[in-house]
């Protein structure tokens, strides 16, 4: 999957990609890492989707201290 399709089925931007990464968005843009930040992101998504067998998969983003 590419990444413009990503961005459209999950309905983000590179503000958002920026920070599941911890950059500000100008560091994301002019990051010489954006493409491999991106593969990664797509070929994750695409992952769990297979496995999720295209069923919405719930989260659970509390932590815990274990």
């Amino acid at each position: 999957m590419k990444i413009e399709q990503l961005k459209k089925e999950l309905g983000i931007s590179n503000k958002d990609i920026a920070e599941f990464f911890g950059l500000t968005p100008g560091a994301y843009a002019n990051s010489s890492a954006k493409k491999r930040y991106e593969d990664a992101l797509s070929n994750f998504y695409a992952f769990v989707k297979s496995k999720a067998g295209g069923q919405n998969i719930k989260t659970d983003n509390s932590t815990t201290d274990d």
